[in-house]
C-alpha cells in the first residue's frame, strides 16, 4: 500500500483534464457519462482520479502561524513605527519637501517665477550688443589678416606716397 502512495497513478493522457474537472465537478452532461463509462473499464483511471481525491485537498490546506506568532510580529512592528516617528533629522526633513507629492508644486512655483522674470525683468539689467563687438571684430579681421603682407611690401611707410599717387589734382 505505501509503494501505492509513493508512486502517483497514471491516467489516459486524453482523460486526464477531464478526470480533473469531474473531480471538482465541472464536467457535466454527454462528457460526464462518457468519462463516468470509461471509468468502469480503466483501473488506472480511476486510480488517478482517487488520487486526486487524496492529494488535491492536501494542497488547498494553509499552515496558519500560532497566536504568539502574530503578537510578536505586532510588538516589533510597533517599535519600529515609534522608533521611525521619534527619529526626524535633517535629511528626513529635507527629504520630506522632495516627496513626489510636492514635486510638482515646487516645478509650478519654479516655472511662474521664470515667466515673470522673463517677462518683466528685461529692462531691469543692462545688456551689451553683442552685434556692435561683432561689426568690430568682422571689420579688423581682413586687416590682420593682410598686416604681413603689408609689412612685407612696405606699403604702410609709403602710404601718403600712394594716397598722393592715387589723387594726382590734390598734389599741387
Amino acid at each position: 500500500m505505501s509503494e501505492q502512495m509513493n508512486t502517483p497513478s497514471v491516467a489516459c493522457a486524453e482523460r486526464e483534464e477531464d478526470l480533473v474537472l469531474l473531480h471538482y465537478g465541472d464536467l457535466a452532461g454527454a462528457e460526464r457519462d462518457t468519462l463516468q463509462n470509461h471509468l468502469e473499464s480503466c483501473p488506472a483511471c480511476r486510480s488517478f482520479l482517487q488520487d486526486l481525491g487524496k492529494l488535491l485537498p492536501l494542497a488547498r490546506k494553509t499552515d496558519e502561524p500560532p497566536a504568539e506568532f502574530w503578537l510578536d510580529y505586532n510588538r516589533e512592528l510597533r517599535h519600529k513605527l515609534d522608533e521611525m516617528t521619534e527619529k526626524s533629522t535633517w535629511s528626513q526633513r529635507l527629504a520630506a519637501c522632495f516627496r513626489p507629492r510636492w514635486v510638482p508644486a515646487f516645478a509650478a512655483v519654479a516655472i511662474v517665477a521664470l515667466a515673470l522674470t522673463f517677462t518683466f525683468g528685461e529692462g531691469l539689467w543692462p545688456t551689451k550688443d553683442p552685434a556692435s563687438d561683432q561689426t568690430t571684430l568682422l571689420e579688423a579681421l581682413p586687416v590682420a589678416e593682410n598686416l604681413e603682407f603689408f609689412r612685407a611690401m612696405d606699403v604702410l611707410d609709403e602710404l601718403e606716397l600712394l594716397e598722393a599717387m592715387g589723387n594726382p589734382g590734390s598734389a599741387a
